[in-house]
């Protein structure tokens, strides 16, 4: 059965950002750091041995602002061969510039800095959690990827504000499955940003991200024999504009439609292209911004559906998802909302990435996951605000490390235990 492949797969492949990239597109690979030199920030964290690392893995973020590169780095952790998934705890960490960030890409290495196959990673995802999602009220993933995640690369033109202060979570799950040990792995997100005082200021977007599962919950589902169809539906937070659309489906999935329920119209959708075995091996993006987006109201509702047409004769466990996200303008004079910490659905989505999942798929959110964007490739992009962090300050050439959230009942600033 092929339903595990196919469900890590779409682990990887899901992010607003990554999603919207795949919908404006640039020359590959044209925001890739090509800098011969060691960026500083990446220098910064330069191993000082190469001893097993037992403790619980930290975190530290460091930005380079000659090379304009801020790096995420998660780690150390041990890999021995062929060892089971492994899900780091939730890491929290705060921004350490003004400006804007225009995308992100992966890199693993070991204690010695030799890099490490991308096989090891599972998933890792970037959250905001002082920031809500444009359709529901979890947290807003900024990035999301994989072991098949490729850089995702916003045009300079278009950027995810950040602000010095605003806080990060980040989450991880690493295994491997090769039969050689590695020792003192490091995970380490890279995100190319302009600062708020460059004379060109870029256009601030927003990722967002629509799935056919309630927000705060698992996002595959047992996929039943023959046709099905599955939907969820939302309001936005905000009124303004999709500048760019793209998706997700697993094997023997059909078509991926978002609807304006209240305008009765179809904004968007697109039959799955196949690979020689009869994967999905994409979806193909809507360019909106070709025609200066497509207007979403406040007042409106919006429809995702996924169908499937499962041949196989039987019912595929986790063998169903259906995913969008992309790129959103806000209207002019609109402020995105912050989250509502008293909301049901936030607090499940604060335990539920706090917690974690033994099986890898429970704690992540798909969508923050890639689909790289025409001009970007694919990922999710680019989001994130929390309490105790918020404030700090951070030197920007200089690590700083982040204690662990500690997974159990939720605690988020300004609100009570959750027993």
């Amino acid at each position: 059965m092929r339903s595990g492949k196919v469900l890590t797969r779409g682990l990887l492949l899901l992010s607003p950002f990554a999603i919207a990239l795949l919908v404006l597109a640039q020359t590959p690979g044209r925001l890739a750091f090509t800098s011969a030199r060691r960026p500083a920030a990446v220098a910064a964290f330069a191993p000082s041995s190469t001893a097993p690392s037992s403790a619980a893995p930290s975190l530290r973020i460091a930005a380079d602002p000659d090379a304009r590169d801020l790096v995420i780095e998660v780690g150390p952790v041990d890999l021995p061969a062929n060892a089971d998934h492994r899900q780091l705890p939730a890491l929290h960490t705060a921004i350490p510039f003004d400006g804007w960030m225009h995308g992100y890409r992966i890199e693993m290495v070991d204690g010695q800095g030799r890099a490490v196959p991308r096989r090891t990673l599972h998933h890792v995802n970037v959250i905001a959690p002082g920031q809500r999602e444009l359709f529901s009220p979890i947290m807003l993933r900024v990035a999301a990827a994989g072991e098949e995640t490729a850089p995702v690369n916003l045009p300079r033109m278009l950027g995810y504000r950040v602000h010095r202060g605003q806080e990060l979570i980040v989450t991880a799950m690493v295994h491997n499955p090769t039969a050689q040990d590695y020792r003192g792995v490091r995970l380490r997100v890279h995100f190319p940003y302009t600062p708020s005082s460059a004379r060109v200021k870029p256009l601030s977007v927003f990722p967002w991200y629509m799935d056919v599962m309630p927000p705060a919950s698992l996002h595959s589902y047992d996929l039943p024999a023959g046709r099905s169809s599955r939907s969820w539906e939302g309001r936005p937070a905000v009124n303004g504009r999709i500048l760019a659309v793209g998706g997700h489906l697993h094997q023997y999935g059909t078509a991926l439609r978002l609807e304006d329920v209240t305008a009765h119209r179809v904004i968007w959708q697109a039959k799955p292209e196949l690979g020689p075995d009869g994967d999905v091996v994409g979806i193909p993006q809507g360019h909106l911004y070709l025609k200066l987006g497509v207007p979403v109201e406040r007042g409106h509702v919006y429809r995702l559906t996924a169908e499937y047409n499962n041949t196989s004769g039987a019912m595929i466990p986790s063998g169903g998802m259906g995913a969008a996200g992309g790129i959103f303008v806000p209207e002019q004079g609109e402020a995105w909302p912050a989250v509502d910490r008293n909301d049901p659905q936030l607090r499940l989505d604060w335990h539920l990435v706090h917690a974690g999942n033994p099986n890898g798929h429970g704690g992540h959110h798909h969508g923050a996951a890639p689909a790289a964007m025409p001009g970007m490739n694919r990922g999710a992009m680019p989001g994130m605000d929390h309490g105790s962090m918020a404030g700090m300050s951070h030197d920007h050439s200089a690590s700083t490390a982040a204690a662990p959230a500690t997974p159990g009942p939720m605690h988020m600033p300004g609100m009570e235990h959750s027993h």
